[in-house]
């Protein structure tokens, strides 16, 4: 019987810890009200994207309440387990890293053999509120223009654009966030 209760009381303990976990989701109408993380609609029931549909609007449901919201008035939808979702285009984009370059993905339909998967793809854009972009070698050399010993880095340290999503768990972040925030440190310092 002790044992049980004990049982019951660790399950009880990990509950509380997953429910303080949560985050409120809600919409950030604009970069401002992300960078003051200022939700609309905190604590949305449910939110519809409409990605497959191609409609112009996200559906959101708030206290019982229906409403729709165009694509383009917003900046980003936030789940309950903490994610970030920037709509770009109309298009959402999950935020994966905030640093010198903002990393995001998508999952894409991509042809393999006879058969069609979802791929995880990366993007990324130079801040919160500047343009998605795919996350390759190229792209990043033409936002970076000045940036010649980032350039070389990229060329010695990444063979192809799928190395770019590769993580430094030493670091704790995107090998190319941590490549760029070196080249810019060993730059002021000569």
């Amino acid at each position: 019987m002790k044992k049980i209760l004990m049982s019951l009381a660790f399950i009880g303990l990990l509950a509380l810890y997953a429910n303080a976990q949560q985050y409120p989701s809600g919409i950030y109408l604009s970069f401002t009200d992300f960078r003051n993380n200022k939700l609309s609609y905190a604590g949305t029931d449910k939110l519809r994207f409409h990605e497959f549909s191609g409609n112009n609007f996200i559906t959101v449901k708030h206290n019982g309440q229906k409403s729709r919201l165009f694509k383009g008035k917003i900046y980003a939808y936030q789940r309950n387990n903490g994610q970030v979702v920037r709509t770009w285009n109309k298009v959402p984009y999950t935020l994966s890293e905030q640093g010198d370059i903002w990393i995001y993905y998508r999952y894409l339909n991509v042809t393999q053999g006879k058969g069609i998967q979802m791929e995880r793809k990366y993007f990324y854009s130079t801040a919160g509120n500047s343009e998605i972009l795919p996350l390759t070698i190229s792209n990043l050399k033409h936002s970076f223009p000045e940036k010649y010993l980032f350039h070389n880095f990229l060329d010695a340290q990444f063979r192809n654009d799928a190395e770019l999503s590769t993580y430094d768990s030493f670091a704790k972040k995107f090998k190319v966030n941590h490549l760029l925030a070196t080249t810019i440190s060993a730059n002021t310092k000569n």
